[in-house]
């Protein structure tokens, strides 16, 4: 009955790294803003995903990317109204961008949140943020002080600039961002 049992147990074993061989790296951690909403999506898949009506743009950054944007107004994140655009590459969603009123949100408290979620900030690293630069900001200058969480392939960047406090999420493995 040992016997039966240890060699169980040990097919047991095998069965489960087999089934944890075959999920894909990074597949349980994936980031998902909200509305099941992740990096890699169509435009046509986040617009099924985001209720609500939305400007379609391009985006001409002072760099070497363009993107696709798919805007709404005015949208309640996290029990604030704030502006919501969501940016494409290579018709890919790449960076999401929530543009908070001031007026409307905390900056420290915001900070606390991102903290919670995604551990301590640091300086924005230019270096690090590559491309991704133009999807915080066209011209390819963040706003000085500018902080950034970093969660395996997803940078955070958090900025304030007088009556705006801007968090754009990066998709770090996106291919423009080199």
């Amino acid at each position: 009955m040992k016997k039966k049992m240890k060699t169980l147990t040990a097919l047991m074993l095998l069965l489960a790294l087999a089934v944890a061989a075959m999920v894909p790296a990074g597949a349980e951690s994936a980031f998902t803003f909200r509305n099941g909403i992740t990096f890699g999506m169509t435009m046509d898949q986040v617009i099924a995903s985001e209720p609500g009506r939305c400007e379609i743009d391009r985006e001409r950054t002072h760099g070497p990317v363009d993107f696709m944007e798919a805007e709404y107004e005015n949208v309640t994140e996290n029990g604030v109204r704030a502006d919501l655009t969501y940016l494409f590459v290579d018709e890919k969603l790449a960076a999401i961008r929530v543009d908070h009123d001031a007026r409307r949100v905390n900056y420290d408290s915001l900070k606390a949140e991102l903290t919670a979620l995604y551990g301590e900030a640091t300086a924005l690293d230019l270096n690090m943020l590559g491309n991704g630069i133009f999807a915080v900001d066209d011209d390819g200058r963040p706003e000085w002080g500018a902080e950034a969480f970093v969660s395996g392939d997803v940078m955070i960047v958090l900025e304030r600039d007088g009556d705006d406090i801007d968090v754009t999420y990066l998709d770090m493995s996106a291919g423009y961002i080199l």
